[in-house]
């Protein structure tokens, strides 16, 4: 769980330099026209979606949580790709959970514009953990062969 515990950690503190450096007062850009930082506080979820049910999204947070742990105990682990995967994951459920009760919003303030006009929304390290982290794990179920696992052959239907 070194990973789960460091992930955290890059998430609260990047949150914390952005916000406390920025404070509201505009855009750092890091790559003109694709990358920069911005203050936004989302109270909802991706794409702001459910504002406002601050205490539902940490009811669902924690939900989300017991079950990332019960996946993790459940997951045919062979090395340390599913423990970096779910540790990523779980750190960035915890990070944002830490933002809905302590700050009662999430902290985002990572923006992006794709080449062809397009605006991604504002995002956090917590996010990105918790993307890199599922397609970790989709990418272990999918194309690896574990044992015991339904992509090994003497599990394949005749």
């Amino acid at each position: 769980m070194i990973v789960a515990f460091c992930g955290i950690l890059l998430d609260l503190m990047t949150k914390w330099i952005v916000f406390a450096k920025l404070n509201d007062a505009g855009r750092f850009v890091v790559i003109k026209g694709f990358l920069g930082f911005v203050c936004s506080r989302n109270e909802g979820v991706v794409w702001g979606l459910a504002q406002g049910r601050n205490n539902t999204l940490i009811f669902f947070c924690i939900a989300a949580i017991g079950a990332i742990l019960w996946f993790y105990r459940t997951f045919d682990k062979s090395g340390l790709f599913p423990d970096i995967a779910f540790g990523m994951i779980l750190s960035g459920a915890i990070g944002n959970l830490w933002d809905r009760i302590f700050h009662h919003h999430v902290r985002d303030f990572i923006d992006v514009h794709l080449g062809f006009g397009y605006h991604w929304p504002t995002f956090n390290i917590a996010d990105a953990l918790i993307c890199v982290g599922v397609g970790m794990i989709l990418y272990e179920t999918l194309f690896t062969k574990r044992q015991g696992s339904v992509l090994t052959q003497k599990n394949v239907p005749k």
